[in-house]
């Protein structure tokens, strides 16, 4: 009888042990997650005001404002402007330069000329 009394005295013992040391896990994950989902809320929180921001830089009012301040000379850009894909990756892109541009580049360069 004592011997069964010692083994479960024991076994009680490593019982009540490992109870704590998971009641002090779950105290302590508690705690991680309360610190993880208030900086989560913080980065929320700092997501929704960089998103106003975003909002404020690219409204098209104040773009147009800005470009008419420091780009005076800008104009839209004209289909004799773009090149194809073809044109850039090939190897002679000076020869093809004239036949993508046309006489846009003609105009510039005369321009150019003229200009000095």
């Amino acid at each position: 009888m004592n011997r069964g009394v010692f083994v479960s005295l024991i076994f009680l013992v490593l019982i009540g042990f490992c109870v704590s040391r998971v009641k002090y896990e779950v105290v302590f994950l508690k705690d991680r997650l309360k610190e993880i989902n208030e900086k989560l809320e913080k980065c929320d929180d700092d997501f929704k005001v960089y998103n106003a921001e975003w909002s404020y830089l690219n409204d098209p009012k104040r773009l147009k404002i800005l470009a008419a301040k420091y780009f005076p000379d800008m104009r839209p850009t004209e289909n004799k402007q773009v090149i194809s894909y073809d044109v850039v990756i090939s190897s002679d892109l000076e020869q093809n330069a004239t036949k993508a541009f046309g006489s846009f580049l003609d105009e510039t360069i005369a321009g150019e000329m003229e200009a000095q």
